[in-house]
């Protein structure tokens, strides 16, 4: 007994001495991860895992205190707050938004297409709320530190020493509790900087992936099929779009007026159960435009990419792009535009640099193109901003239609303030996109629409806006896809438009939309795959969706229905 109150008041004072650095390190690491429990109902595990954590913060602060150097002992402190501090409320500011802890999709929609989105995308998240919080929360952290409140707690003498005991014996029973039923949680990075750390490789790896295409991606075409006629094929490629905020598509506010228009003529084939494989840009366009997929087995630039495709088989190529010319991380476009006959962009901006250039300024840049196009075969592809974030740089003051007055969702007035605004940006991109459609109609012309992913605007309650691979929802992932063709290209190919119309109700995942397109052209290679385009006869449409490791049909669109 003698020794164990010896042991416990020594503990106690180490405590005593210790207690900022400890609750510090220990508070940075455990309130996103509890945070987190708590939201999932798993309190009891948030408890156990705090008192782990403490023990554990305590054993690595007895440890850096045997290092025989004032200095050394207060630099190692010091680096370990610096770098834990600032990844734990970068957690928090995650847990808030999302209801997700870090992951490589979180510090890639970070650091993904160019930096001027992942501004805009602090930017929606941090107002007047969060920076007052954040303010107190450092005016709090000087205090502690400025008057060293830790020293005025009144814990000492034998009371203290006996409460200290007790705490130990608790949390002790707790950790041993924590590896007994939970272990599970010692399967998955156990801090937000391991998280963080493993995110950052996975995210970084993906970027580095752009120079690595120079050097290794595959190249050479070996074209098995080559029966190409149609003159003008266009690709436009739209930007976080949620099939659910269009009209066309059911929603309840008129914000694609034109689309339905053409669907009244009978110039569309809408398609109605299609899903992006991802909810980030990047990796969406490692397999949109590629053989890869979700099952591959080798990295996306090993495998022939449409661009690359569509020269062998005689069309001239044109990227044309209101997003990034060049960025310091590279971009995945990037590398598909400049295989491109042509490459154009709206301005030639690095990742920094963006000010909020509207999706029309492409519309020279199309007339242009068209203007110059090949004598007998055209491809276009061209990249919109679409709906992403920022919503309200998306569209012009004239396309201010619908206001938080007009929105349905039981949220807050700021929140259906950022409803209306990206239902405006979907307005704006139903005009853009009939835009272009409409500089094709006199041609023999073939227009495909598809955005990278969806994007979540508080549609499930309170929730979060935007787009994110962890704790998804439907939202981010379900897309529209949409086919027009010019009445010339009706009258010539009747069998091809009567194939597209048949099949809209098809279930889709875009990592296949390769063998679409080529399907559509009658261009084929060795890795073309007729049962992955979905207006072939031999499509398989039992083919499991998944994303992030769940099955969309019976997880994520059932659990949202």
């Amino acid at each position: 007994m003698k020794k164990f109150l010896y042991y416990t008041a020594a503990t106690h004072r180490f405590l005593r001495r210790n207690l900022a650095f400890i609750t510090e390190l220990f508070l940075a690491s455990f309130l996103s991860f509890a945070w987190y429990l708590v939201n999932g109902d798993r309190t009891d595990v948030m408890i156990c895992y705090g008192f782990t954590l403490f023990l554990s913060v305590m054993l690595i602060t007895r440890l850096i205190n045997c290092i025989d150097s004032d200095w050394k002992r207060t630099a190692l402190k010091g680096m370990l707050l610096i770098v834990t501090v600032p990844v734990g409320i970068l957690e928090l500011f995650v847990v808030y938004n999302y209801g997700a802890i870090l992951g490589a999709g979180v510090v890639g929609a970070l650091l993904e297409t160019n930096l001027n989105e992942s501004v805009e995308f602090l930017r929606m998240y941090v107002g007047p709320l969060e920076i007052a919080c954040a303010t107190a929360l450092l005016v709090i952290v000087y205090l502690f530190h400025r008057k060293k409140l830790w020293l005025r707690v009144p814990w000492s003498g034998r009371t203290a020493a006996k409460l200290t005991a007790v705490f130990l014996l608790i949390a002790s029973v707790y950790t041993i509790r924590m590896i007994a039923e939970y272990n599970e949680i010692f399967y998955r990075p156990f801090l937000p900087v391991h998280r963080f750390a493993l995110a950052l490789d996975v995210a970084v790896e993906n970027m580095l992936a752009y120079n690595e295409l120079r050097k290794e991606a595959v190249t050479e075409i070996k074209l098995t099929r080559n029966d190409s006629r149609i003159q003008n094929v266009v690709f436009i490629l739209g930007e976080s779009t949620n099939r659910n905020h269009m009209a066309l598509y059911g929603y309840y506010l008129a914000n694609t007026p034109k689309l339905i228009e053409l669907k009244e003529k009978g110039e569309i084939a809408v398609y109605t159960d299609v899903v992006s494989p991802h909810s980030n840009t990047i990796p969406v366009l490692q397999k949109l435009f590629t053989f890869s997929h979700n099952e591959s087995e080798q990295p996306w630039y090993k495998y022939n990419n449409l661009i690359d495709i569509m020269n062998a088989a005689g069309y001239k190529t044109h990227w044309l792009s209101n997003q990034e010319s060049s960025g310091i991380w590279g971009n995945v476009a990037q590398y598909y535009g400049e295989r491109s006959d042509v490459h154009r962009y709206t301005r030639l901006r690095e990742s920094r640099e963006d000010e909020g250039i509207l999706d029309e300024e492409l519309f020279p840049l199309i007339d242009e193109a068209v203007a110059n196009r090949g004598p007998e075969k055209n491809f276009f592809v061209t990249h919109l901003m679409g709906g992403h974030g920022l919503y309200y740089n998306r569209y012009p003051y004239s396309y201010h239609k619908f206001q938080e007055k007009d929105i349905k969702l039981n949220v807050n007035e700021a929140n259906k303030l950022i409803v209306a605004e990206y239902d405006n940006a979907l307005y704006y991109n139903d005009f853009v996109v009939t835009e272009i459609i409409n500089r094709f109609r006199d041609m023999e012309a073939i227009v495909i629409y598809l955005p990278d992913h969806g994007e979540a605007v508080y549609d499930e309650g309170a929730g979060f806006a935007g787009h994110i691979e962890e704790n998804a929802n439907r939202h981010m992932i379900e897309v529209p896809l949409i086919f027009w063709a010019s009445e010339k290209f009706r009258e010539k190919y009747p069998e091809k438009w009567a194939k597209i119309l048949s099949c809209t109700e098809r279930p889709y995942m875009t990592d296949d939309m390769i063998h679409t397109v080529l399907d559509l052209v009658d261009v084929a290679t060795g890795d073309y795959e007729p049962e992955r385009s979905i207006i072939n006869r031999d499509f398989d449409n039992q083919r499991v969706r998944m994303f992030d490791g769940a099955d969309y049909d019976r997880e994520i669109k059932e659990d949202h229905e």
